[in-house]
């Protein structure tokens, strides 16, 4: 195997020297190089059912061992700043997802407690490094002995750089299990996404302090910091202001191209800003995110700004894999091994302890131990500041790379160990132990309907709900719509529905019911397909226009198909029979006939018409019979007890409209009145001697009234 692995890197050197001064064919060639081993990486990962980005370092190792040499420095220069946009997205998405109604509920422990923890992290890590300077370590080739640490300031960043928790790592592990809505999910998430935010901060004082001690003091070594200062300052007060503006007036043009280009211009225009007032780079698209994650479009950023941030963020995760020196892990592989394991524990084990402080119970304490353990990337965002402002050595870097890399590697089979110890600790030291006591409150939509597109018919049907104080949620993908629903005071979520983002957020697992009303239909069937991925159980309803329509969505197993140009069709037939100055009982009893021999042959195409045939028996033997109570009527101002009508006729009463108010079931008390429409249940005889009682003007024989009635 080692030959084999000899034998393409010398082709691949070859191939690259025959290029010779192309710079432009050594840039395309790294990309080849690393989409190709990063989709090898990920499909490997997936197989194993770990996360992508294990796969993606891995690969990116492979390539910095065989090929980094080929390369050449223009093409690893390339990599590495196509590296760098892709950390400031996925970091300006991570700004996104912070949102202060999910931290809410966890405030203490996502707030107090991770701050707690990044203190005792930073001060353990900073003693972890105060250990190692007291002993220079031997570079890999063995003849000299290199000082880790230059300053007071590299054991400081030494110690920042394992505060915080890889979230990407985090959430891609939990989502892969299905935990990521659980309690144990929500605080591991909070608790990650509060240590990144304490980490530039933190690592820009150290490092403003560390120039400024250097230099002797004086006011020009103090800019750095107010520039810093006056950048977060602007940017949670006018970029909180304007920016949700921008994404508006994008969203506005209704086009997905530039809202996707107004998204990622506003996250790296704002790291290029932050890099001019001497901030990270990275730093500034992560309080871009931010700034915009209470916004109504934060939804819709997230769900467009995906597939571009996973690209760049693929080139990040295997460029890091590549600036792994495995020729100084080879040397040192204890030393890191045990760092590793140091720094990962130094922040788990206390965030288990304050966990379980805050009473959390059950499997959550044991979560934050094994859950919690890889190191996060902005790890990388701090020793490349340190490395570029002199403050930290190259053999520092590549020993906080390599244990950086390795936690991440090391993240998800370490939290693998979740679950068995957690059920031995429930079968030994923990039975006794009480549940939980902090419950996240319920989510506010549980078997809800989700109403897709439709514009004015949705916001119709989504009043009828609030009438009926049923649960519901709109997905609108267009702006105009939105704004007038939103308008409206619906619940109302604006993004494209064939996205996961926007159906997780509209909770579409738990969903009852949903109704795709997209003009195109294929776009309608994707939403089934992809709401099925979440719920395989959901009841779908949609509208067809054609009978080709129909027969699609009947093999798409659509559980209701309404057929929209024959129901307009009838309601057409409604008024113009009205105007007639025809019977709204007579009226009904007719459309009710028309429509249920119109809906039979889809009802002998669904699973449930050997029970509904079952019910056709009754044909001819139950009818269900409208009639409007008319002033001469004897039933006029009588109960239903004393009419008689049951004695009299054998029919029974279920139901009347007084006032357009429905009573399903009256009661025997209830009162009959002139304009009532009554509904009563019988077969033909009953039906006609019902019709003779009442003298209904819309039925002058007993056969026209069984012409009337409507099989039950």
């Amino acid at each position: 195997m080692k030959d084999y692995l000899t034998q393409i890197r010398a082709w691949f050197l070859e191939l690259t020297g025959n290029m010779g001064a192309s710079d432009e064919k050594a840039i395309l060639t790294a990309l080849l190089l690393i989409v190709v081993t990063g989709l090898l990486g990920g499909i490997v990962a997936k197989k194993l059912r770990q996360p992508l980005i294990l796969g993606y370092i891995l690969a990116g190792v492979l390539v910095g061992v065989l090929f980094k040499a080929g390369l050449g420095e223009v093409a690893n220069t390339a990599v590495n700043s196509l590296a760098n946009v892709g950390v400031a997205l996925l970091l300006f998405s991570m700004g996104l997802e912070f949102s202060r109604k999910d931290i809410r509920p966890i405030f203490k422990i996502a707030v107090f407690g991770a701050l707690a923890q990044v203190l005792f992290t930073f001060l353990a890590g900073a003693g972890i490094a105060w250990l190692l300077s007291r002993d220079p370590v031997v570079n890999f080739s063995g003849e000299t002995k290199i000082p880790l640490f230059s300053s007071n300031v590299s054991l400081f960043l030494f110690g920042i750089c394992f505060v915080s928790t890889s979230t990407a790592v985090v959430l891609k592990t939990l989502s892969s299990k299905g935990f990521e809505n659980s309690l144990s999910g929500r605080v591991m998430i909070g608790v990650s996404i509060v240590q990144d935010l304490t980490v530039m901060p933190l690592m820009l004082l150290v490092c403003q302090l560390g120039a400024l001690s250097s230099s002797g003091g004086g006011a020009s070594s103090l800019m750095p910091l107010v520039l810093s200062a006056v950048f977060m300052a602007l940017m949670l007060t006018v970029g909180a202001r304007y920016l949700p503006k921008l994404t508006e007036r994008a969203a506005r043009l209704e086009s997905k191209e530039l809202f996707l280009l107004s998204i990622t211009g506003i996250a790296l225009v704002s790291g290029a800003i932050s890099v001019a007032m001497q901030v990270s780079f990275s730093f500034g698209a992560f309080l871009a995110g931010i700034v915009l994650s209470d916004s109504a479009y934060r939804r819709k950023a997230l769900a467009e700004l995906a597939s571009v941030r996973d690209f760049f963020a693929m080139l990040f995760f295997v460029s890091i894999g590549m600036m792994l020196d495995v020729r100084y892990l080879g040397a040192h592989w204890m030393l890191v091994a045990a760092l590793v394991v140091l720094t990962g524990f130094a922040r788990t084990a206390f965030l288990a302890a304050v966990t379980w402080i805050f009473k959390y119970r059950n499997v959550i304490p044991v979560a934050m131990l094994f859950g919690m353990f890889p190191t996060s990337e902005i790890a990388f965002v701090v020793i490349g500041t340190g490395f570029r402002d002199s403050f930290i050595t190259s053999e520092l870097y590549s020993l906080i790379l390599s244990v950086v890399v390795c936690s991440m590697i090391a993240g998800p089979l370490v939290n693998n160990l979740t679950t068995p110890v957690y059920s031995l600790l429930r079968r030994t030291l923990w039975r006794n132990i009480r549940s939980n006591d902090i419950v996240l409150p319920q989510p506010d939509l549980e078997d809800h309907m989700v109403l897709v597109g439709g514009g004015r018919i949705s916001r119709v049907i989504a009043h009828v709900l609030i009438r009926l104080k049923l649960k519901y949620v709109i997905v609108e993908p267009s702006y105009d719509l939105y704004r007038e629903a939103q308008a409206e005071g619906l619940n109302v979520i604006y993004g494209d529905p064939m996205s996961d983002i926007i159906l997780a957020a509209a909770r579409i697992g738990a969903a009852k019911v949903l109704v795709p009303m997209i003009p195109k239909l294929e776009e309608c069937v994707a939403v089934i397909g992809l709401a099925r991925k979440f719920s395989p159980d959901i009841r779908t309803v949609m509208c067809a226009a054609s009978p080709e329509t129909e027969k699609r969505l009947s093999g798409e197993r659509v559980d209701e198909i309404i057929l929209s140009n024959f129901e307009v069709s009838l309601e057409l037939t409604r008024r113009i029979l009205m105007l007639n100055d025809i019977s709204e009982a007579h009226i009904q009893n007719y459309l009710d006939s028309v429509r249920s021999s119109r809906y039979k042959p889809m009802l002998e195409d669904s699973p449930a018409f050997a029970l509904a045939e079952k019910i056709r028996t009754f044909h001819g033997l139950i009818a269900l019979h409208w009639t409007q109570i008319q002033p001469d009527s004897p039933l006029a101002g009588r109960s239903i007890e004393a009419s008689g009508i049951r004695a009299r006729t054998g029919m029974s009463i279920v139901g009347v409209i007084h006032e357009g108010r429905v009573d399903a079931n009256p009661r025997p008390d209830t009162v009959l009145h002139v304009g009532d429409l009554i509904a009563a249940i019988g077969n033909e005889e009953q039906t006609a001697a019902f019709v003779k009682l009442t003298h209904s003007a819309m039925a002058a024989s007993p056969e026209s009234a069984t012409t009337m009635a409507v099989q039950a």
